[in-house]
């Protein structure tokens, strides 16, 4: 009788037969991209917009489901817990990649044996942004404001977002007195700042254009390592004298773990073929966000070295896992 490991590479050209087979057919029904936090808000919009071309594309139904809840966990563990079929994708905003581990101490999910990487779609950089009622030009205006009013000045987050972690990376940094109140997604925090609620926001560039030109909001400075072509008279953080100081948030489509490999680099192509068209780069660049595409192994190494970047800079600001 022969060894079986003789017949292992017959088995694996059957294997990789058959995930072709599925590519070759796939899709064969509706997908659904999950966007684990509020519609409204850039994560929502920037799923809902790659959904619609792909959908056209691929001439198959595509919708967005929004699972939000617990900081994005709650549509994380949702997508970790169905069929690795390429049926049900997530888009994952920045920091729910890469420090979610070191924000919550016992997570339902493990971002590496759960989810494989598929894309990178979206790049916008953080503009930071003050109510026009509070007195104040320049981020060192608003850390000096902050000691003169003691426990006064809030800043609205969505818990572990790279928005949430500029905020405390410029406290640790200047000693300034900022408070950081939660919400359930940008679009309700943005809200309580154009109210007056709070005094002021790390926001993406994008969706902060249209309140910066109606003059609801205040920009101060872009955490970018040059001024953003949208806003080309607000300072870089370190022309404001916070030099190295860049905070640029990001969206990824990821699927499940286990999802054939031909099936996830269909989707990368398309998804790069998406990003790299002149009418959708268009789309952003007219908005305040640059369209990038990628490939799964780009996204992955991408993915380690911010995670490595921003789980010291929770570290650095103190920042307790819940």
């Amino acid at each position: 009788m022969k060894p079986s490991f003789i017949r292992l590479p017959a088995l694996l050209g059957a294997v990789l037969l058959a995930g072709a087979a599925m590519a070759q057919d796939y899709p064969a029904k509706t997908i659904h991209i999950v966007v684990p936090y509020p519609a409204g808000g850039i994560a929502d919009k920037v799923a809902r917009e790659t959904a619609e071309e792909l959908g056209r594309r691929w001439k198959q139904s595509v919708v967005v489901d929004n699972r939000s809840g617990a900081a994005g966990n709650i549509g994380f563990d949702w997508v970790a817990r169905q069929p690795a079929d390429g049926y049900t994708l997530l888009l994952a905003p920045a920091s729910n990649l890469t420090v979610q581990p070191a924000l919550f101490k016992n997570l339902s999910y493990d971002l590496d044996k759960d989810f494989t990487p598929v894309s990178l779609l979206v790049l916008t950089p953080q503009v930071l942004l003050v109510n026009p009622a509070v007195p104040v030009n320049t981020p060192r205006e608003l850390v000096e404001y902050s000691k003169a009013n003691p426990r006064k000045v809030n800043f609205g987050v969505t818990l572990g977002s790279y928005a949430h972690l500029a905020g405390e990376l410029l406290k640790t940094q200047s000693g300034a007195d900022f408070t950081a109140i939660p919400y359930q997604g940008a679009a309700p925090a943005m809200n309580d700042l154009l109210g007056g609620q709070t005094q002021f926001i790390f926001n993406e560039v994008v969706t902060a254009i249209p309140h910066i030109q109606a003059g609801k909001l205040k920009p101060l400075a872009v955490a970018y390592r040059t001024r953003a072509p949208w806003l080309p008279n607000v300072p870089t953080f370190a022309e404001a004298g916070f030099p190295g100081f860049e905070v640029t948030s990001w969206y990824a489509l990821v699927a499940r773990s286990g999802t054939p490999r031909p099936i996830v680099d269909k989707l990368s192509k398309e998804l790069n073929a998406i990003m790299q068209s002149p009418e959708f780069k268009k789309r952003y660049d007219d908005i305040g966000a640059f369209t990038i595409g990628s490939t799964p192994e780009e996204l992955g190494s991408f993915i380690k070295s911010e995670s490595v970047k921003w789980t010291a800079v929770v570290r650095q600001a103190g920042i307790q896992p819940n």
